[in-house]
């Protein structure tokens, strides 16, 4: 029986980093804003190499909120920005209506680069993703997609086997690694894409 793990971000949710950004703009100096918003791809840049530690389990939430408040001068308090900095998903509907199917019949895992607060949010605001029977996630085994290391973890955590299972990423750079710790995968694109890529693996 095939297992099938799913990416979690712009696979089961999609998500908007500009949505948390235009609302931490509201809590900026006006002029810190105006600037914040043009350069908006130069700062996520920027922030990558914070936002790495965050998703790899080696900065806590609050100390990126610290590091952020000190470069742009943020007003609202920690608690303001855990909430705004949370609600930037939304579901991709018919990917989930697929893995809930899937699951009934296959087990189905969800690994991702994420951190401690999305993953607590996401669990309590889409109860759709029970379908899956765990979570790898990058701040718990302290290491990222696409290193081999991730997927390693993953395997062991779950007590699988890597020909057993099939790997679903919107990233090709993720597929690739995947690949090379011996796990079959494909790049999502649309969900009848998906359906169709599912098939060759022998998943109806």
């Amino acid at each position: 029986m095939t297992t099938i793990l799913f990416d979690l971000g712009n696979v089961l949710l999609f998500f908007d980093h500009g949505k948390a950004l235009r609302e931490l703009a509201k809590h900026v100096n006006p002029l810190t804003a105006m600037l914040l918003w043009a350069r908006k791809d130069e700062f996520l840049k920027d922030m990558r190499g914070e936002a790495d530690l965050l998703e790899s389990g080696r900065m806590s939430l609050e100390q990126f909120y610290a590091r952020l408040k000190s470069k742009i001068g943020l007003t609202l308090e920690y608690d303001q920005f855990r909430a705004i900095w949370n609600d930037i998903f939304t579901p991709n509907e018919p990917v989930l209506a697929l893995a809930q199917q899937l699951a009934t019949r296959h087990p189905c895992y969800i690994l991702s680069n994420t951190n401690a607060a999305h993953l607590e949010y996401v669990r309590a605001q889409f109860p759709q993703l029970g379908f899956a029977r765990g979570f790898a996630t990058s701040h718990e085994l302290g290491v990222m997609k696409p290193a081999r290391a991730f997927f390693d973890g993953a395997l062991a955590q779950f007590g699988v086997r890597a020909g057993e299972c099939v790997f679903i990423d919107d990233l090709a750079e993720n597929v690739q690694g995947a690949r090379a710790a011996g796990l079959p995968a494909f790049q999502y694109r649309t969900p009848e894409n998906l359906v169709e890529e599912l098939a060759k693996y022998g998943v109806a």
